[in-house]
């Protein structure tokens, strides 16, 4: 009979106990509803924000979402079709291809219905593609990529659940996926197209897995679903590597290479190794299009700026003893931010414990390192989504002091103690809800609907991808005309020449992913062209402000995340003529 490890309490030198407990077919059914509840509790918390930002494709410049580096809705297309059909030389190699591959599997039957019914009639690759709605088409594409993420969001929590049962037991399970559930960046990334939940689902899957072996040792089977969920992690996004190769290596040590009485097992290592390599040439698409990966793998190591332009505007911190110090106190700051203070703490105490009763398993805490070394320290950026994964592990630890509080003479402080972990990443969370629900660039598309005329133009820096949703019959293009400037800092002159000559009737102003944290500007808007706009030194005068609402202040801030996807602060100027309107 299957049992299942359960905590209860504390002995007599203060080391966390377990009573072992048959898993009986109520238990088994107790699971399952466990399982269906935090499921359906993390739809009902993840879905009602997830039309934020959704494109208005009304022209060319407006299929992208707000959040940035989201690859819905056409990219998951674009890379099947360069895959299958002909390879374009500008497609985007920022990311594995595994969840492009996904996405497009999810999108099939509606292409299919657009084709049928008419509503995609010989495809193009320039706007509107071919179909007869872009706007509805593309909302509908942006929404179905999203329900993968959501659904994804929910087979998370599942596995955090399952991670810190096996290793715990059921009521430290039940704490951890709580815990993940409200983590302020699963509250963004799960409504999002970006690859950071569906990396962490696949890594989840490993993580619990993992569990699995250390608990009850390595066999060929654990270590090949291991391997797979591994390779797909890392087809998803490179940095699950930095997650699993401690843990790979871990398996490596005899402490942790062991089952039930066997010796020291090399085969299973290779099984594993072996099945994490073909799911990743697989989840790469390296069986049908090596050249895309190939090119992928050498952008991100040795052209990234074919991959991004943010770095030309947010430098990395440099490789000196200073840069270094600065580096680490920005990479604690991203833990605090990402994983909350209080859950921290307790997370560090729950460690405190384990370090008596079963120290082997503070192995799951090196990822908190190596994502510093491997990552943060080449490449100079401590990035806050990077983070996420951690969170699982981090919650386990969490859940351990919970338990022990529990069932010792603390027992009265258990709930006190569960509701400020709870309650402070929920506080953050319904912030960053209310902010996406109250979006300030809805106000500025009412606005403009209400005051612009068709044949205006609306002109703005940075990037088209943070502009409020417009009617077609209104221009937009990036300030003087300058698509192609990346990383140009000496054009504030020849802007304000511009302006004084020829600028178009609204200038608009948001902070975008070329901005620092906390810039109320792009950086691609000089900083004298900022100041002579705001100080009415130009013939355009601000007409209207958005600025980003908020339901907390002081330590409950809502964290900036790593680019101001959310509601940011939004400036709109007028021409003067434009004034007697």
């Amino acid at each position: 009979m299957i049992s299942a490890e359960m905590p209860r309490g504390c002995d007599g030198q203060g080391a966390l106990t377990v009573e072992r407990q048959p898993a009986t077919i109520a238990g088994t059914r107790s699971t399952r509803i466990t399982v269906w509840i935090l499921a359906l509790a993390a739809i009902a918390l993840y879905a009602p924000m997830m039309g934020w930002g959704i494109p208005h494709a009304t022209a060319p410049d407006r299929t992208r979402p707000f959040s940035v580096d989201d690859i819905l809705p056409l990219e998951p297309l674009a890379e099947m079709h360069n895959t299958f059909v002909v390879s374009k030389p500008d497609r985007n190699y920022g990311y594995p291809w595994w969840h492009y591959f996904v996405v497009a599997v999810a999108y099939a039957p509606y292409v299919g219905y657009l084709v049928i019914s008419g509503g995609l009639a010989s495809p193009v690759p320039d706007f509107p593609f071919g179909l007869q709605d872009p706007a509805t088409s593309l909302w509908w594409l942006t929404l179905i990529g999203r329900s993968v993420t959501l659904l994804m969001a929910a087979g998370t929590i599942i596995a955090s659940y399952a991670f810190s049962r096996i290793l715990w037991g059921h009521f430290a399970g039940v704490i951890a996926a709580v815990l993940t559930m409200l983590n302020y960046l699963m509250w963004y990334y799960s409504r999002t197209g970006n690859l950071d939940v569906p990396a962490f689902f696949w890594s989840s899957i490993g993580f619990a897995i993992f569990a699995t072996i250390l608990v009850k040792g390595l066999t060929i089977r654990r270590a090949v679903w291991c391997g797979i969920f591994a390779g797909l992690a890392m087809a998803t996004k490179d940095q699950a590597l930095v997650f699993f190769l401690p843990f790979g290596l871990a398996l490596l040590l005899p402490r942790f290479n062991h089952s039930r009485g066997s010796a020291y097992q090399v085969k299973p290592l290779l099984f594993g190794l072996g099945a994490s390599l073909l799911a990743y040439l697989i989840g790469t698409g390296m069986v049908v299009d090596p050249h895309r990966h190939l090119t992928h793998v050498y952008s991100m190591l040795f052209d990234q700026r074919r991959v991004s332009n943010a770095g030309l505007y947010r430098l990395p911190h440099p490789h000196t003893w200073y840069g270094t110090l600065e580096l680490t106190h920005a990479y604690l700051k991203t833990l605090l931010a990402g994983l909350s203070l209080p859950v921290l703490l307790a997370s560090l105490a729950g460690a405190l414990l384990v370090l008596r009763s079963a120290p082997s398993r503070l192995v799951l805490l090196i990822p908190v390192a190596t994502l510093f070394l491997m990552l943060a320290l080449p490449t100079g950026y401590a990035v806050l989504r990077y983070v996420l994964p951690l969170t699982l592990v981090i919650d386990s630890f969490a859940a351990v002091l919970i338990v022990r509080v529990r069932g010792s003479f603390l027992r009265p402080a258990w709930i006190p103690v569960l509701v400020i972990l709870c309650g402070w990443r929920l506080l953050i969370g319904a912030d960053l809800t209310y902010a996406q629900y109250h979006e300030t660039r809805s106000a500025a598309s009412e606005w403009f609907n209400a005051h612009a005329r068709p044949g205006d133009r609306v002109e703005y820096f940075g990037i088209a991808q943070q502009l409020p949703h417009l009617p077609a019959e209104i221009e937009t293009r990036r300030v003087a005309d300058r698509p192609k400037w990346k990383g140009r800092f000496d054009h504030g002159p020849s802007v304000l020449r511009y302006l004084a000559t020829e600028g178009p009737e609204y200038v608009v102003i948001i902070p975008d992913a070329y901005s620092s944290p906390g810039m109320d500007r792009s950086g691609d808007c000089p900083p004298e062209v900022y100041d002579a706009l705001l100080r009415g030194a130009t013939r355009y005068r601000q007409v209207a402000f958005f600025p980003t609402p908020s339901l907390l202040g002081g330590p409950f801030r809502r964290p900036y995340l790593d680019y101001p996807s959310v509601s940011p602060p939004v400036r709109i100027l007028a021409r003067e003529d434009v004034l007697a309107r």
